[in-house]
């Protein structure tokens, strides 16, 4: 080895005496990676769809249960939950499945080993491009790679299935970097390179928006990539990254940027992007809903979740699927203002550390700048959603903090060296085992959120989804015991949920429809009124009302609420149409009910009970052979029906004797 590749290595603070070249070690290492993987995420194939976001991504998805050929015009023109991300959609398709057996006839196996799958793959790339960043220097790059492969807190980005966007667009960037690098020191080929970098950034930004900080991470590897031997190298490795010369091919990247940027911002928004796009459902913008912090606030905020990430690394404890926000009163009271304030303090001092450690080594601009950089969009300088952190945020950015530790493991020899790994190796089985403890946790709703109960008893949401899944679960259950247990269950959760001032409008109707259930229609309309006020286009919600006006007999404001369903959800229109066409035959309003009648039969000939109510509606309104005709008509379906029998018979007499028939 030459002595300028020597000065090289030790530039960035590496031995080269741990340097490896075999392909044995190489693939060793990757098969020892892909098996941290198989063993951390094993129990997560025995897990269920969750009740946060699969039902919108999976369940009820129709360009994922596409049940025939896929549409990808539509894949590439929908935006669904507020994000716009194709590719992901498109690789939820391609794992879609039919299980009778199963809840909503679809498994969620296939979607999550697809997450495993791309989760391994991942590992390996991590460990390719760290492998290659720091001159093959095998033993860093399995520490980084194995702690990208077995951290608890990116569990949610695996055993989630509606967190493909993370494993998938991560496939993408980090095959994204590794192009980027070989373009910059494979001369031969460099073109081809760079073509695949731009090709693959597209694929990542496709896949999730937040991939658009590719470029910055870029920048990063061109400046690790310079080697110098001047006394200032550092200065000149800055100067020549900034060079003209080499942000000319970034400046496409930066172009996408700003166009896929853009284009988030305003869906996150609730707005459409030039036109171009249709919501899977009525967007309502995620974005400044928590409060109207103060740029100062914003900023403070970002720290703190800079400096939660980094404790989260070494101490992965209390994880939770919902980190929320403190309320206004505490976040501007007590302790919590002064943690605040230490988390921009000691930001500012972390940046200040890391430059003055330039003079010596390039390890921890890189590192620390691949984790705030990786970061910087999720730690809420605009606040998104009602969550101060989301363990999935931490997928990629963690790669950077890794290099750290493993920097001085591969920098340590005889003595130190064997403590270091074994302290090493301990760390990582420690992870290991905590991330199959939280690959449990993901097995149901009931269990991803009672660990957030437990965690987070004051925030309502996770009650509320709880309860939501107990109520979901106690419609399905036949036996009346079994029913009522997870009603009880279901009305304990959302009881708990108003009592923290829930507003979703889910809890009012779910506490309302089992009350109802239960005889107390005075209460149950109370808790239905206040879910139409809070959510006033939800159709479900009308129809659930007008069945307790209903029995309560108050017809004419039931067959408004009916209306109003029929209006707000056209999907409800057989149901609808049933109750409403009944209760215009209770209130004499016999057109209405005919005109019902022939809309049911018209989607549905075959339930003669449709047939039945439009033969009444025909007498009433004097088209005897029009009632004769239906009600042979349900004879054919029901041939031993006695009322049906005697109904006919006396018509057919009072349409040949009036005398024989009476009203």
């Amino acid at each position: 080895m030459s002595d300028t590749k020597t000065k090289y290595l030790f530039d960035r603070g590496l031995s080269p005496s741990f340097t490896f070249s075999s392909n044995r070690w190489l693939y060793g290492a990757c098969i020892l990676l892909v098996f941290l993987v198989i063993l951390t995420y094993s129990g997560a194939i025995r897990n269920n769809f969750v009740g946060w976001d699969d039902s919108e991504y999976v369940i009820n998805n129709k360009l994922v249960r596409s049940e025939g050929e896929t549409n990808l015009k539509e894949i590439f023109s929908t935006v669904i939950s507020l994000n716009y991300q194709p590719l992901t959609i498109l690789s939820l398709n391609l794992n879609d499945n039919s299980c009778m057996n199963c809840p909503d006839r679809i498994s969620p196996k296939p979607f999550i080993i697809g997450n495993i799958l791309l989760h391994a793959l991942n590992t390996i790339l991590v460990f390719a491009l760290i492998y290659l960043l720091f001159t093959r220097n095998l033993l860093l790059a399995f520490f980084v790679a194995a702690l990208f492969a077995v951290h608890p807190m990116h569990v949610e980005s695996v055993a989630w299935i509606s967190a493909r966007k993370d494993v998938l667009s991560s496939f993408f960037f980090l095959s994204g970097l590794i192009t980027w690098y070989k373009y910059l020191n494979d001369q031969a080929k460099k073109y081809l390179w760079l073509a695949l970098t731009y090709m693959l950034y597209i694929l990542a930004c496709l896949s999730k928006a937040t991939a658009v900080v590719f470029p910055v991470i870029a920048i990063l590897i061109s400046y690790l990539s310079l080697g110098d031997e001047a006394e200032n190298s550092y200065k000149s490795a800055l100067v020549k990254t900034f060079s003209s010369k080499s942000l000319l091919a970034l400046l496409p990247l930066f172009a996408l940027s700003l166009f896929f940027g853009i284009m988030a911002f305003q869906i996150q928004g609730g707005e459409n992007f030039l036109g171009m796009l249709t919501f899977m459902k009525e967007p309502d913008s995620v974005i400044n809903i928590v409060a109207p912090f103060s740029w100062l606030q914003r900023s403070q905020i970002a720290c703190y979740g800079f400096f939660v990430y980094l404790i989260k690394f070494v101490y992965p404890v209390n994880q939770s699927a919902f980190y929320p926000y403190p309320d206004v009163n505490e976040m501007n009271h007590g302790n919590f203002p002064i943690i605040l304030w230490l988390s921009l303090l000691g930001f500012v001092v972390t940046i200040l550390l890391v430059v003055l450690s330039l003079k010596k080594t390039k390890i921890y601009l890189f590192s620390f700048g691949f984790y705030l950089v990786m970061l910087v969009l999720v730690l809420q300088f605009i606040s998104v959603g009602k969550a101060i952190l989301a363990e999935r945020y931490t997928y990629l950015p963690y790669i950077g903090i890794s290099i750290i530790p493993a920097y001085f493991v591969s920098r340590s020899s005889g003595r130190s060296r064997y403590w270091l790994l074994l302290l090493s190796g301990s760390f990582i089985i420690t992870l290991l085992i905590l991330a199959r403890n939280q690959v449990n946790v993901w097995y149901s709703t009931e269990t991803l959120f009672s660990q957030s109960i437990e965690n987070h008893p004051d925030q309502e949401l996770a009650w509320r989804a709880r309860g939501k899944y107990y109520y979901g679960q106690s419609a399905q259950v036949e036996n009346r015991d079994g029913k009522k247990i997870l009603e009880d269950k279901a009305l304990s959760d959302f009881k708990v949920a108003i009592e923290h001032k829930t507003a979703s409008a889910d809890v009012y109707e779910g506490v309302g429809v089992i009350l109802q259930s239960r005889g107390e229609l005075k209460t149950a309309l109370q808790l239905l009124n206040v879910a139409v006020k809070l959510h006033p286009t939800n159709g479900r919600t009308y129809y659930n009302r007008a069945m307790i006006l209903d029995q309560m007999n108050l017809k004419e404001e039931a067959i408004k609420d009916y209306d109003a369903a029929l209006a707000k959800d056209p999907t409800q229109t057989l149901a609808v149409l049933r109750n409403r066409s009944a209760l215009y035959l209770e209130t004499g309003k016999y057109d209405k009910a005919l005109k019902d009648c022939d809309e049911l039969i018209r989607i549905d000939n075959s339930n003669y009970i449709n047939y039945f109510n439009r033969a009444y509606s025909k007498v009433m309104l004097k088209d005897y052979q029009g009632a004769i005709a239906d009600y042979r008509i349900v004879l054919k379906f029901k041939p031993d029906d006695k009322q049906t029998t005697e109904q006919l018979r006396v018509l057919m007499e009072y349409t040949g004797n009036k005398s024989g028939f009476s009203r």
